[in-house]
């Protein structure tokens, strides 16, 4: 079971930052607008840079995840390889909007899991 949380934030460019742990992954504006108002899935990615033969630095962006409406749409569930969380659509939609600086990501456990 994963007992790691999270925390939500909006950062430039309307991309919504998760950070889990020390990683930090991203989920892209208009991947969000398709998400709130479309309930679309939205791919998590996330930036990782590693020196290159001639030491020069190269930077991948990689889908690592992927964050979805709950069935009921009253909350989005986000998983990622370093687990599974889910956080209350009230509190996404206004971190994505503005009205909230951050908004914290909870542990999502799996059914029949005590």
């Amino acid at each position: 079971m994963n007992e790691e949380t999270g925390t939500l934030r909006l950062g430039s460019g309307d991309n919504l930052y998760l950070i889990v742990g020390g990683e930090r992954y991203r989920i892209a504006g208009d991947d969000l607008q398709n998400l709130l108002f479309r309930g679309h899935p939205a791919p998590v990615t996330m930036t990782v840079a590693r020196e290159g033969e001639d030491g020069v630095i190269v930077t991948e962006t990689a889908i690592v995840g992927y964050a979805a409406m709950g069935v009921t749409g009253r909350a989005v569930k986000i998983y990622t390889g370093v687990g599974h969380f889910i956080v209350p659509f009230v509190s996404f939609r206004r971190v994505v909007t503005g009205e909230a600086a951050s908004a914290s990501l909870f542990p999502l456990v799996p059914e029949g899991c005590p």
